[in-house]
């Protein structure tokens, strides 16, 4: 995980207000969206890094998004539109 925090920003692993989780989870949206401002993401594929359930995914994103990492859609159960604002 260091190859991904490294590209990461930093004042989100600085951040005190999103759990070790949310990080994980940012890092792996921003790895997968790196130069893309939008993605499409399944809990599914989150689960194969992460265990974690669609509502957690959920809460974690909220987090993020007050936070104003990310803004993020779920267009079907468990199918996300995120946006990556940093």
């Amino acid at each position: 995980m260091t190859r991904l925090q490294q590209e990461v920003p930093k004042q989100v692993w600085k951040d005190k207000r999103i759990k070790p989780e949310g990080k994980l989870i940012y890092s792996y949206i921003y790895s997968q969206g790196f130069d893309k401002t939008i993605i499409h993401l399944n809990v599914g594929e989150l689960q194969q890094v992460v265990q974690i359930s669609n509502q957690g995914l959920k809460n974690n994103l909220e987090k993020l998004e007050t936070s104003k990492y990310l803004l993020y859609k779920e267009y079907d159960t468990g199918m996300y539109v995120i946006h990556l604002l940093g």
